[in-house]
């Protein structure tokens, strides 16, 4: 996880939730978000409940600085608050939420082509998520926690504090599940909770729902009278008011929401057939293709310069290694250098030693050869002494 240091909160209220706020920031001329957790929270007298928020806040630190996706929004880092006990998480800013877009505009400046495009950035999200070697949950997705830039129609998914690693083979969970209401799967409001990825499944469902209608897909009563008979309604039926309002050219969507809105989660669609079935629509009609297409280009370029950011990141790592690896090489190097320098002075050292030894031999050798020189003559004069007697 980085720290991030120098970051300069404004007065802008990007949004605000049960146990955060999020505001506008700017970071090294960057402009970003910052979701800060309530202090209030911290007053939690129930046993270990401060310890409970702030380690739920750790656990969604790590798992967002884990992805990386063109489709999630971008965590950028963890800001320590001077006088705060509780951590800033600071991600990419994105305009709006689809459903702060839905509900400012109308159905004709949201045309189907556009909601498609958003609809499918939204699937290939899941399958990312789903597709992890432990399938992430988001188990809060609503159009509360879709992002959107405005001019593009680049669409994220955020909020990733209930997101939670799970086992395939241990899907059960004894916690609560404190997501939206009006998007939760029957099996995550039961007790205990029992779920897997198919709960994101389901809330993609009710997405696309409200993303269709512009409504906000609340469910009526889990049971209706038919005459005299109090009969059970499946999930589906209980949102189809919202259905009612889909056109003929909305109700290209009706098979796939009413696939996702399954009460039985095995029988709802994976997140991967969710977004074939998405990329179908989006290949398939006239409904404003051609900017899907360009939207869809502009996408696959962002997830180009992602790829390559993450090559010179790797580069950029290579680099590092090989520059510390010579480093440490260069240290060898100079060690050796100073040993084989010592080795020369000591060389030197006898070089001397010896020439001075050579010199003092020659001066013995000089001595040794005057002397023989004297004795020499001194037995020549012996010997003429001797003729002479």
């Amino acid at each position: 996880m980085d720290l991030i240091s120098d970051l300069v909160f404004t007065n802008t209220t990007l949004g605000r939730g049960a146990d955060a706020s999020v505001y506008k920031a700017e970071w090294n001329g960057t402009l970003c978000a910052a979701k800060r957790l309530h202090e209030i929270l911290l007053e939690d007298d129930s046993p270990g409940g401060r310890e409970r928020l702030v380690r739920n806040f750790a656990i969604e630190c790590v798992t967002w600085s884990k992805l990386r996706h063109p489709n999630i929004v971008q965590f950028l880092g963890v800001y320590l608050e001077r006088g705060s006990l509780l951590p800033v998480l600071v991600l990419e800013k994105m305009d709006t939420s689809l459903r702060r877009y839905l509900e400012g505009h109308r159905k004709e400046k949201f045309p189907l082509g556009t909601k498609a495009f958003v609809l499918h950035q939204i699937t290939q999200a899941l399958a990312y998520l789903h597709n992890q070697k432990r399938p992430l949950v988001h188990r809060d997705l609503s159009t509360n926690n879709v992002l959107l830039n405005e001019d593009t129609f680049v669409t994220k998914i955020s909020d990733f504090g209930m997101s939670r690693a799970i086992s395939p083979s241990a899907i059960s969970r004894k916690s609560s599940i404190k997501g939206t209401p009006a998007f939760m799967p029957p099996e995550a409001l039961q007790t205990p909770p029992q779920y897997n990825e198919k709960l994101d499944v389901f809330s993609f469902g009710n997405v696309i729902l409200s993303t269709i209608t512009h409504e906000w897909p609340q469910p009526c009563h889990l049971t209706q009278y038919k005459g005299d008979q109090l009969i059970a309604l499946d999930e589906f039926q209980r949102r189809e008011r919202y259905v009612e309002m889909f056109t003929a050219q909305e109700k290209l969507f009706l098979p796939i929401v009413h696939r996702c809105l399954e009460n039985r989660p095995d029988k709802r669609p994976s997140s991967v057939m969710l977004v074939q079935e998405l990329r179908h629509i989006l290949q398939s009609g006239d409904h404003g293709a051609p900017i899907v297409r360009l939207r869809q280009q502009l996408t696959a370029k962002e997830e180009e310069c992602r790829q390559k950011d993450e090559v010179i990141k790797e580069k950029d790592e290579e680099l590092r290694k090989a520059n510390e690896s010579l480093w440490k090489n260069e240290q060898v190097l100079k060690g050796k250098n100073e040993v084989i320098s010592g080795h020369n002075r000591a060389l030197q050292y006898q070089e001397i030693k010896l020439c001075e030894q050579a010199e003092s031999l020659q001066k013995q050798d000089s001595t040794i050869r005057a002397q023989k020189a004297e004795i020499e003559c001194l037995r020549n004069q012996l010997l003429v002494a001797q003729k002479v007697s």
